[in-house]
């Protein structure tokens, strides 16, 4: 079975430098494709999406630093690699190239064996980010009470079977589809505009409450949570979805009418099960992939809704509500 190759994007004005290097990387089992200034550079990394970029600084016309970030701003090629490759070596230089967010400096002249060891290490880096990823991304999809779903743009391509049994459907006929689809009309405008900003990068999350449709035409009302990630080396976003549940609280028929139902959401439910296991709010924030003060609001509404003030008297009100078994 044939082994992919890596591929380096090489960005280097100088011909005589650029053919040099691109005959060492071919010779030690990279594909490698070649830009000769900076505006090749950016439209190859577009269409070819390299392992790595390994890009000289200056250059006639759009220099590296321009380069480096035109393509921080799209999606596709912002999880990129990249390595500044250049003759000004000074702190300063280095130190620049650096905090622009460029993974590595090699001042010219180098060894090639070094620039070999450079691009390696940072293909291994990123492999290694994606799959620690993609680990997290199964562990939201698998462990969760909460419905969720991974979403490039508005197309759903994962989606937990939480999320798929809150529309009344098979995981099947959900993943693929756009997630307007599922979109009550009149929230269209409200739940596309989110996710185009979130995508874009104007906004890292958002949060919003919508009604979906069912599959057998009812609608409900969903909790939608969204937050811009990485997912196989490529932005997407993830999402977290609940709809409201009911929890009956047990009352004497004198008080049912005053009281009524406590409402809890999939969410909600999610934390107190970790509470009543002895979970720290770091420890839930952690399991759950949530910030810590997401998961102080979840339980101050979980006191609040239920008369409860304390982790005991929570675990004690779910345990009576047969919610829990302790």
């Amino acid at each position: 079975m044939d082994v992919k190759q890596n591929t380096v994007l090489l960005v280097e004005d100088d011909i005589d430098l650029r053919e040099t290097i691109s005959e060492y990387l071919n010779g030690v089992g990279f594909e490698v494709v070649l830009a000769e200034n900076g505006s090749q550079g950016i439209q190859k990394a577009i269409q070819h999406r390299p392992d790595v970029i390994v890009c000289d600084i200056s250059m006639p016309g759009i220099t590296g630093y321009e380069v480096f970030n035109m393509l921080h701003q799209i999606n596709t090629t912002s999880v990129i690699p990249f390595i500044f490759l250049s003759a000004k070596a000074s702190k300063e230089d280095i130190l620049l190239g650096l905090h622009l967010g460029a993974d590595d400096y090699i001042p010219k002249p180098f060894e090639f064996g070094e620039l070999v060891k450079v691009i390696r290490r940072r293909i291994e880096s990123r492999q290694r980010i994606n799959e620690v990823n993609d680990e997290k991304f199964h562990a939201i999809l698998n462990n969760s009470y909460s419905g969720t779903i991974i979403l490039k743009g508005q197309v759903i391509e994962h989606a937990n079977k939480q999320f798929a049994d809150m529309l009344g459907y098979y995981q099947q006929e959900i993943v693929g589809n756009n997630l307007i689809n599922f979109v009550n009309k009149d929230d269209i405008r409200t739940v596309s505009d989110s996710i185009a900003k979130c995508e874009q990068g104007a906004i890292k999350d958002f949060e919003l409450e919508f009604k979906a449709i069912h599959k057998n035409s009812n609608l409900i009302d969903v909790r939608f949570k969204g937050s811009n990630v990485v997912f196989n080396g490529e932005k997407r976003i993830v999402s977290s979805c609940s709809s409201e549940v009911d929890v009956l609280k047990p009352v004497s028929a004198k008080e049912s009418k005053k009281v009524g139902q406590v409402k809890l959401s999939a969410r909600e439910l999610e934390i107190l099960t970790l509470v009543c296991q002895g979970l720290t709010n770091a420890q839930i924030a952690e399991k759950l992939f949530l910030s810590e003060r997401t998961v102080e609001g979840h339980r101050a509404r979980l006191f609040d809704k239920t008369g409860t003030n304390s982790a005991v008297s929570l675990a004690m009100w779910a345990v009576r509500n047969k919610i829990i078994n302790l």
